[in-house]
Order: structure tokens, then C-alpha cells, then sequence
């Protein structure tokens, strides 16, 4: 057996390819990883969170807004505390895309004129006017006096709308009749209520947390996702020269000469996957010396934990490729079926664009794929958890057990065959 793990390497280190993969990829994930990139990551949360500026009245809230959610165009005659914070408690809903223009300048018919107009030629989900005397009608609780709704389309989510900002005048109202007409008092009191609220303990039951990442981290995770797929290209099609090894010993009767040694057919198999093992720890090394390299260099964890993180991951994928070539018992099927595991695992576990905006499906099939749970493990070590650890390890058993499982039942099918 050992003979056999040393004969495959030695084979495998005059293979021009195998020392194309694995010299190659490794030195391109480590060129990802140095480079000083600003990713721009869509982040739905911020976006919904603010009050969107238009210029003024003529500019269209549809091309300003959140298409995802219900834009609210608004015009905003009072430009007071009161509607400032009114406007931004709506925006902070996640629902609502507030977009504002000024016209405290405007009469009342001329801001009718306006939105009559806007109800035809902007594609908002609503119209709402603020009136001049906004902060006088709420603090008199005559609410339909200090503003105007227009209602412009047929998205249900208006009703929801007023629902939201009948309550929010309510909640002022309650906070009014304790601390009375002094606005910056009455507001300080209302936000004081909603951080006290915010502090109580939320027990997700659901076991999932969202794993919040500064900008820097977020570019971190990004350079990490394409280095991972640099990576995992030369982990496959290494795992694939060992398979291109075992076909060429069956078909050069190598194998059935072993077969009449003292040696199993399962100890042959499992000098190939040592054989695998060792690529996965040359690649892991020569990427380590790639980075070494590099001065300055900061991928947001420690790079034993990195190459750690690589050498799993380079584990799963030397294996399923090496099994998988088996199986298809040519080296050509063996090819397109590695890359396509490798084009279509990437794009469904992240590695080019997050997920967190995609159907609820989408993310499901994700979890399907090793990068997705490698991507989740360096997110959690970016934010210093030490869980991420036990993770990688099961993660690593769990698809090793799989892979061999799956392959072991495809090699007993091909030999009856």
C-alpha cells in the first residue's frame, strides 16, 4: 500500500498538468487575496433605512426608490423635527421606500397640481403631503388636517401604510399627553421607549443568526469567496489526474496484477484517497508559501485558520473529484463533469454574489454545496467565533461520508457491470 501511494505520487509530480493546477490556482487565489478592492455589496437594509432626497418635485421617485418595496413619494411642506422623524420611523419600516422633495415654497393647489400630475407620469405607490402646519395638526390631534394622502396605484401595501402611520401618530399622541408641547422633549422620550424595547432578550427559536460584518469584513468575506473558487478549480482536477491514474492501471492491467498481490480492492481505494490527501495538503502548502509572500497581508482571520479552512475544503473536493472520475471511467467525461460541479457549486453557494436577497429556495439548494458552509465558517471566524472550528470538522465528516459512501455504491455497480 505504501508502495502504491508513493509509485501515484511520483507519477503524479511528472504529470504537466497536475503541476499546472497545483501551482497555479493556488498562486491566483493568493493574487486575490492581496488585491486592495472596494466591493460594492447591495445592502437592501440601508437602502430602506433612510429618507431619499429628490432634487425637487419634478424628479421621479421611481428612479430613486426601492423597486422592492412600496415607494412613497412625499412632499414635504413643513420641513420640521416632527415630520423629519415621522418620515424616517416610515423609512425604518423595510417595507416603505420614502422618497422626499421639498415644497414649503408651493401653496397647497399648487402641490395638488403636482401630484395629480405625479399620479400619471411617477410610478409611486402613494402620494403624501405634508402640510406647513403639520407639527400644529398632530399636537391638536387633528391628523387629517395636517396632511394629504393621494392614493395612485393598486399595491395593497398602502392600506398597510396608513395602518403604520396611524399608530406612529398614536405612539405621539400617548408620549404628547405626558411630557406636553415640547417637541425635541416628546421625540427623546419616544426613541428612549424604542431602545428599552430593543434591549430585551430575543430568544430565536429558529436557531438562526444573522452574522452582522463591518465593510471592511464584507470585502474580506468577497476576496475570500473568489480565492475559494481559484482554490477549489485546482483541487478538482488534481483529484481528477489521480482518477486519470486508477483508469490507466485498469486499462493497463496494473491493477489486476495488484489484485493478485495480498493487497484488497479497499486498500487500493484507499491508497488513492491518502494519495488525495497528501494534494490537498501540497496545495494548502504551496498556497501558504504564496501568501507568505505577500507583505502586509490581511484576510481578516488568522492564516492557520485560512489554511486550514483551505485544506478541508481542498479535502472534500480532491475526493469527490478522484471518486467521480472512477465511476465515469474516462478522463474526458471525467473533465466536463468536474468543471461543471465546480461553475455551477460556486454560483449556487455564493462565492460570486451574496444569496441573502434570493428566494428562499435558492438559499436551501446552497446549503447543498461544501463552499456555501466553508463561506459560513469564515464569516463566523471574521467575527472571532470559535464554533466555526467544530463546524468545519463536521461539515468535513459529514461530506467525506457522503462522497465515499455514494462512490463506494457506484464502484460495486460498475464492477457488476
Amino acid at each position: 500500500m505504501i508502495s502504491l501511494i508513493k509509485m501515484s505520487l511520483k507519477l503524479l509530480l511528472r504529470n504537466k498538468g497536475f503541476l499546472f493546477f497545483l501551482l497555479v490556482t493556488p498562486a491566483l487565489s493568493a493574487f486575490i487575496l492581496s488585491l486592495k478592492m472596494e466591493h460594492t455589496v447591495y445592502n437592501a437594509e440601508t437602502e430602506k433605512a433612510v429618507v431619499l432626497e429628490l432634487e425637487d418635485n419634478t424628479k421621479k421617485a421611481v428612479y430613486v426608490g426601492n423597486a422592492s418595496a412600496c415607494i412613497i413619494k412625499v412632499y414635504d411642506g413643513s420641513k420640521s423635527e416632527l415630520s423629519e422623524y415621522v418620515l424616517n420611523q416610515m423609512a425604518a419600516n423595510g417595507m416603505f421606500s420614502i422618497c422626499r422633495c421639498d415644497v414649503s415654497d408651493l401653496t397647497e393647489e399648487e402641490v395638488a397640481e403636482i401630484a395629480e400630475k405625479d399620479a400619471f407620469d411617477d410610478r409611486a405607490g402613494m402620494l403624501l403631503y405634508l402640510k406647513k402646519d403639520f407639527d400644529e395638526a398632530v399636537l391638536n390631534n387633528k391628523w387629517e388636517q395636517g396632511f394629504q394622502l393621494y392614493v395612485v396605484s393598486e399595491d395593497e401595501r398602502q392600506e398597510l401604510f396608513q395602518t403604520e402611520l396611524t399608530d406612529l401618530l398614536e405612539r405621539i399622541k400617548q408620549v404628547q399627553m405626558i411630557v406636553g408641547n415640547d417637541i425635541p422633549v416628546m421625540l427623546e422620550m419616544i426613541t428612549d421607549i424604542q431602545d428599552n424595547m430593543l434591549k430585551k432578550e430575543v430568544v430565536n427559536l429558529a436557531g438562526k443568526e444573522e452574522i452582522a460584518l463591518t465593510e471592511q469584513q464584507v470585502n474580506q468575506r468577497t476576496q475570500i469567496g473568489y480565492a475559494f473558487a481559484f482554490i477549489t478549480l485546482g483541487f478538482l482536477f488534481c483529484g481528477v489526474c489521480v482518477a486519470h491514474s486508477v483508469i490507466e492501471e485498469q486499462n493497463n492491467k496494473v491493477f489486476t496484477r495488484v489484485m493478485l498481490t495480498k493487497l484488497s480492492r479497499r486498500d487500493y481505494f484507499l491508497s488513492k484517497f491518502v494519495v488525495a490527501f497528501f494534494i490537498s495538503v501540497l496545495q494548502t502548502l504551496v498556497l501558504a508559501v504564496c501568501l507568505s509572500l505577500i507583505q502586509g497581508l490581511d484576510v481578516g482571520i488568522s492564516m492557520i485558520s485560512f489554511l486550514l479552512v483551505i485544506f478541508l475544503l481542498g479535502l472534500i473536493f480532491s475526493t469527490l473529484s478522484l471518486l467521480l472520475g472512477v465511476i465515469l471511467g474516462d478522463v474526458m467525461s471525467s473533465n466536463y463533469a468536474v468543471f461543471s460541479i465546480w461553475s455551477i457549486s460556486g454560483l449556487l453557494a455564493g462565492l460570486y454574489f451574496p444569496l441573502d436577497d434570493t428566494t428562499k429556495a435558492l438559499k436551501t439548494l446552497s446549503y447543498l454545496m461544501p463552499q456555501r458552509w466553508f463561506m459560513k465558517a469564515s464569516e463566523l471566524l471574521l467575527i472571532g467565533d470559535k464554533s466555526a472550528y467544530s463546524m468545519l470538522l463536521c461539515v468535513t465528516v459529514a461530506y467525506l461520508i457522503v462522497i465515499i459512501s455514494v462512490g463506494g455504491v457506484g464502484l460495486k455497480i460498475k464492477r457488476y457491470e
